[in-house]
């Protein structure tokens, strides 16, 4: 018996000796001896299988429990930073490492697949960086699949939003990918090549060399392509036709070759797929003027919106007449080239040209009221049908030449060229309470064109001594725009027992001429090893000119040969100014700068006027532009940073020619050479960081702009009786508007986003919150409204991190919005936007695919019949075949419920306006696709010879 105990227990202290674990711990530091956070580490058998990972934390330490003893392999692996081994042995006891340091380097982690603690993102300075390893898509999904489920970042009607802003450059490994075509980049490019995701605001060149932020920053998105998937081919092309004769048919090819990159895209189709992005649609016609009319395309040539923009540049901006699409059926043939490559070892080449052909057809009906007081509160009813034919050339290079190791010149032409043709039928009127004040059938055409070249020349040059610079920026732009029209209109108009009727048979030319020139000189000197001092000195010049002429159909002529002198008018303005100014920085171990700048403005405004009467107006203008900006990091993975810029806005010469536009006889436009031009304050503080451990981030931003002299619009109602009636000879059963400056104008706009892992779902979750507040002052009949918004929003997304054979995504977005006016509260207004999303991508079985997603869409508190709450479901089967699973075919029903709508309000200073237009509704369609896959991973440029076969069937 005491045998049989004895035995026992020495089973049992044998027992407990084999299954005593053990603790491995250190710290992870740089070669300085700072903690690093978020270092991959993984503990290895002697034979090199992978069995135990950890992450380390801010701290850098990290812990690896429940080790047994033996010998063991600790790989350390860390982006930017060699890969460390450390070889472990526990014995009886815990295995302290104690520090373990990293020595610099480019290394990336790909010896360990770690896949379920890769952290997905971290902070290195400004810039946000993603892990593409740790979000999981389908094998053929797009970098705009991938990009949309990192935190902070959404796909919204077509563009990518990052933190709030739009993404407006995309660069792959650093350099230009489709010029400033953000969705055309990430839509061509498959997620399979991308290893990381940088989002950062990209400074402008001249102030990336001298280290003077001057506040024109773009939201960037940097795709940092796997090793050896920098050379190869690859690409997708697609066919599908379906009911009711329904195709499409494009497709895209790439092809990659060290610094050699070159890009095709094209597509044809009738499915409202109207562009790769916004920047090709209804650029010279610009936003209908109400229900898809082409009343604005006149006054809109110059491709900048009634309330002005900055004067001089050179190009960029608004005059690359990037609007968005209207709503509507749209047939659209659309092609595109990038190049891009180095040439020698001193000059970086990169060029982009996009042609884009599309035919809207659009059914419309708007709903606006005004703001006045109750007595003459007025209402505006309107159906129309309209058809526009837009064919659009775009090209844009930018060339980077070093000339030696202190002078470099930057070269950036861009040309686009426009021609519109559009017609539509517009039926109108206006209401005051039950009476009908006027009412409208017109007809309207019109033929325009319009070219912008645009060209700029930077020259940099480093002196010797470090911080020392002197570059100079040189900007011409060059932009003619003509056209015609031709209205035919019977109005009525009634003002009590009295009705007046008019018809319109006009024919309008217009020709616009711009040209502009611009230098900014900017010098620095360093003042002591972290700071330098910076002078400044820039001069424009520009001139405008608008020769407008309009002639009334005469019978004896049979043609439109009689010239109507008030709707006729011959305009230019010169625009000069020179600005004078200095500026500090102060630069700390790149976790700390500051800098300060004040700049003198004088400018002169001068406005000719030869027809119907010679008049002059000249005015002169000084203005002191202060701005700042601070950045601090808190620690590495967290900073802040603020921003305060001022600038000044002239009004286009369209705002400036006094001259009627009645395009819409109802709702006359006129023009005022009294413009002043207004000052804008801008300022923004934000907040960003990332938790490695935890694979978390952070956003937060709080920002705003006061404007003085705001241009804002003032209306006289239908009905009313002010000079300007008999000044212009205007019916009074008409409305009209011109622009004034005026004071009270300002916004404020927040966002916050925070996005975490759920590792026992495999999930990643992203939550976000907005608020924005706008104040425009405006005036009705003379007296002053102030229209005021309150838009409170909010989202939650959840992606699937779960493999590559199942991706699916839901979101909700609720924005609520309060709409007050100062004028009459009885147009104040609360409403409801709702958007939510559920899409799936799913491989059910070997080779079979599902693709689903329903979108829900609710609005509440709008004018009648715009109230709505509807469906939007689509759903695709599909079938891979051929080596690789390259092909699919897919039959996939679009709108199964048919309940597809297109709804929008507007908000001004002077109405609130609803409108409706018809969408694309339900069809089927039977669709191929092919991927094109090849990489020559591991070879170098291959500098020519044949290119290899990569159909592979």
């Amino acid at each position: 018996m005491h045998r049989a105990l004895l035995l026992l227990c020495l089973l049992l202290g044998a027992q407990q000796l084999l299954a005593q674990t053990f603790t491995i711990r250190g710290q992870i530091t740089d070669a300085n001896n700072a903690p690093l956070a978020g270092a991959s580490v993984g503990l290895q058998h002697p034979w090199g299988e992978t069995f135990k990972t950890t992450v380390s934390a801010d701290d850098g330490r990290f812990t690896i429990p429940g080790v047994g003893k033996g010998g063991y392999k600790l790989q350390i692996s860390l982006l930017g930073y060699e890969n460390a081994v450390r070889e472990v042995t526990v014995k009886d006891r815990d295995a302290d490492l104690g520090a373990v340091p990293l020595q610099p380097g480019s290394v990336l982690l790909q010896e360990i697949k770690v896949e379920s603690t890769v952290p997905i993102a971290q902070q290195k300075g400004d810039t946000t960086e993603f892990n593409a390893n740790a979000v999981k898509v389908l094998r053929d999904a797009t970098s705009e699949d991938l990009v949309s489920k990192l935190p902070g970042v959404t796909a919204e009607n077509g563009a990518i939003k990052a933190q709030g802003e739009n993404v407006t450059q995309v660069l792959v490994d650093g350099k230009p990918f489709f010029g400033n075509d953000p969705t055309a980049a990430l839509r061509n490019l498959p997620a399979e090549v991308i290893d990381k995701v940088q989002i950062f605001d990209q400074q402008s060149d001249q102030a990336q060399f001298t280290g003077f932020q001057d506040g024109n920053t773009t939201k960037t998105i940097n795709i940092v392509t796997k090793s050896g998937m920098n050379n190869g081919q690859f690409g997708k092309a697609y066919a599908g036709y379906g009911y009711q004769n329904k195709y499409q048919l494009g497709g895209n090819i790439n092809v990659f070759d060290g610094d050699r990159r070159i890009s095709f895209i094209g597509m044809s189709n009738n499915i409202n797929v109207q562009n790769f992005s916004f920047d090709d649609i209804l650029g010279v016609m610009g936003v209908p003027g109400g229900g898809g009319r082409f009343r604005n395309a006149m006054m809109m040539m110059g491709g900048r919106m009634m309330g002005g923009g900055g004067r001089g540049g050179g190009g960029g901006g608004s005059m690359d007449f990037l609007v968005r699409p209207q709503g509507g059926i749209a047939t659209t043939h659309a092609l595109g080239i990038n190049y891009s490559d180095k040439w020698g070892k001193k000059v970086d080449v990169n060029a982009g040209y996009f042609f884009n052909k599309t035919l809207n057809n659009a059914e419309s009906a708007i709903f606006r009221q005004f703001t006045a007081d109750p007595e003459a509160a007025q209402v505006y009813d309107e159906t129309s049908l309209s058809r526009g034919d837009n064919t659009n050339h775009r090209f844009n290079a930018r060339i980077t030449i070093e000339l030696d190791s202190f002078n470099s010149l930057l070269i950036r032409p861009r040309l686009t060229a426009q021609i519109n043709d559009g017609n539509s039928a517009t039926l109108g009127q206006t209401r005051r309470g039950a009476g009908l004040l006027n009412e409208t059938d017109n007809r309207y055409r019109s033929e325009l064109t319009g070219i912008n070249f645009s060209n700029s020349l930077l020259w940099r040059h480093k002196f010797q001594r470090k911080g020392r610079t002197f570059s100079t920026d040189i900007n011409t732009g060059y932009s003619p725009k003509n056209g015609s029209n031709l209205l035919q209109s019977q109005n009525a108009f009634f003002l009590g027992p009295i009705q007046r009727l008019d018809s319109l048979d006009q024919q309008a030319s217009l020709d616009v001429n711009n040209w502009n020139a611009a230098a900014n000189l900017e010098y620095t000197e360093p003042i002591t090893d972290k700071s330098q001092l910076l002078i400044n000195y820039r001069a424009s010049y520009q001139q405008e000119a608008s020769d407008r002429y309009t002639y009334d159909f005469f019978a004896p002529d049979d043609g439109y040969t009689l010239l109507n002198t008030p709707l006729t008018n011959v305009f230019s303005n010169d625009y000069i100014t020179q600005q004078a100014g200095a500026g500090y920085n102060y630069s700390k171990d790149r976790t700390f700068n500051f800098n300060v700048r004040l700049n003198a403005q004088w400018a002169t405004l001068n406005n000719d006027r030869s027809f119907p009467s010679a008049a002059n107006f000249g005015q002169d203008f000084f203005n002191l532009l202060p701005s700042a900006s601070l950045r601090f990091d808190v620690d590495k993975s967290r900073n802040v940073r603020m921003n305060y810029r001022t600038n000044t806005q002239l009004p286009a010469v369209e705002q400036l020619q006094d001259v009627i536009n009645n395009a819409n006889p109802l709702q006359l436009t006129l023009g005022n050479p009294n413009l002043r031009q207004s000052m804008q304050h801008n300022f923004f503080m934000r907040y960003q960081g990332s938790n490695q451990a935890k694979g978390s981030t952070f956003f937060a931003l709080i920002g705003g702009n006061l404007t003085s002299d705001y241009i804002a619009n003032s209306t006289y109602l239908a009905g009313s009786d002010f000079p300007i009636f008999g000044e212009y000879a205007v019916q009074p059963g008409a409305q009209i508007s011109r622009p004034v400056n005026l004071d009270g104008a300002y916004s404020l706009r927040s966002f916050v986003s925070y996005g975490q892992p759920i590792k026992g779902l495999k999930m990643n979750a992203n939550l976000d919150g907005a608020y924005n507040f706008s104040q425009n002052p405006g005036l009705l009949n003379e007296a002053k409204n102030l229209a005021t918004t309150h838009s409170f929003g909010a989202g939650v997304t959840l992606s699937s991190n779960i493999s590559d054979r199942i991706d699916f995504s839901v979101s909700t977005r609720p924005t609520w919005n309060q709409v007050r006016n100062s004028l009459q509260t009885n147009a104040d207004n609360d409403y409801l936007t709702l958007n939510s999303r559920a899409r799936l991508n799913w491989i059910v079985l070997e080779g079979f695919v599902l693709r689903t997603d329903v979108s829900h869409q609710l609005f509440s508190g709008l004018s009648g019949d715009f109230n709505q709450n509807y469906w939007l479901w689509n759903l695709a089967i599909g079938k891979k075949i051929f080596k690789n699973e390259r092909g699919e075919i897919a039959l996939a029903l679009n709108d199964v419920l048919n309940q597809n709508r297109n709804i929008q309000r507007t908000v001004t200073e002077t109405y609130i306006e609803d409108q409706q237009t018809n969408a694309l509704r339900q069809f089927v369609m039977l669709s191929f696709t092919y991927d094109l896959r090849h990489f020559n991973t591991g070879k170098k440029r291959s500098g020519g010879g044949q290119m290899p076969s990569w159909l592979g069937f």
